[in-house]
């Protein structure tokens, strides 16, 4: 493999998906965009002929902007089922927190 598919089909996506999942859950939907986005320039600083030649650009975004979708998509759909569990776990945590000291506070400030 050379370095433009470990670049386009494995290292932006992930870094895309895990910048948008650290900084900005509300936005990961955003990932695949950003990703894509990168994946045609970083693709057409590297290869000047995909967007010259007819066979090319056809074969780019015939077969290697579907594929990178595909990848980019999955690892988002995994970062928002992580992003849910810890959501969940951390939701009950609150829960159980303010159960927990919501009756004991309440009891003993009202009678000293």
């Amino acid at each position: 493999m050379d370095w433009w598919n470990v670049s386009v089909f494995g290292i932006i996506p992930v870094l895309s998906v895990i910048a948008m999942f650290c900084f900005k859950r509300k936005f990961l939907w955003a990932a695949p965009l950003i990703s894509t986005a990168l994946s045609i320039v970083i693709s057409a600083a590297a290869m000047p002929s995909i967007f010259k030649d007819h066979e090319h650009r056809a074969m780019f975004f015939g077969i290697a902007v579907p594929m990178h979708i595909a990848v980019v998509t999955a690892l988002t759909i995994i970062a928002y089922i992580i992003a849910s569990a810890l959501t969940r776990k951390q939701r009950q945590q609150l829960e159980k927190d303010a159960r927990g000291s919501g009756t004991n506070n309440s009891k003993e400030e009202d009678h000293p």
